[in-house]
């Protein structure tokens, strides 16, 4: 995806991304135990599904939905976990003979001090709004 077109957003009540848990669940700091754990999770909300190659750049927007979807916890070194969110653009793509343009985008939490980051990858991702959450105690752990 071109990185000028993809932004980034605190998540916050009644936004684009309604699947993401109410912000007044973050904890504003966590002291964690041995073994304990926290998230920070996000969600894809696309504003255009991706355009096709082989013809105008347009493309339509799509209705999104920005449920995430667990895409599997990402264990992070001193076991912090940082959970990722799948894709959750439009399932329609404008489909030519050439097909839709492929792009993706990597979101990557890294937590203070940059040890033990996590990376996830949204399939057909072209432009759009990546939501992030604070944090949140990882209520497994």
């Amino acid at each position: 995806a071109d990185a000028g077109r993809v932004g980034t957003a605190r998540h916050a009540a009644g936004d684009a991304a309604a699947g993401l848990p109410d912000p007044s669940l973050e904890a504003p700091s966590l002291t964690l135990a041995p073994g304990a754990a926290y998230e920070v999770r996000f969600a894809w909300v696309p504003s255009e599904t991706c355009p096709t190659t082989g013809g105008p750049t347009g493309g339509g927007t799509g209705g999104p939905s920005p449920d995430p979807s667990p895409s599997g916890d990402t264990t992070a070194s001193g076991g912090n976990s940082a959970a990722g969110g799948g894709e959750a653009g439009p399932t329609a793509q404008l489909v030519t003979e050439d097909g839709p343009a492929e792009g993706s985008v990597s979101v990557t939490y890294s937590p203070e001090g940059g040890s033990g980051s996590a990376t996830a990858t949204v399939t057909n991702a072209c432009v759009g709004t990546v939501y992030w959450t604070g944090l949140l105690a990882d209520p497994g752990a």
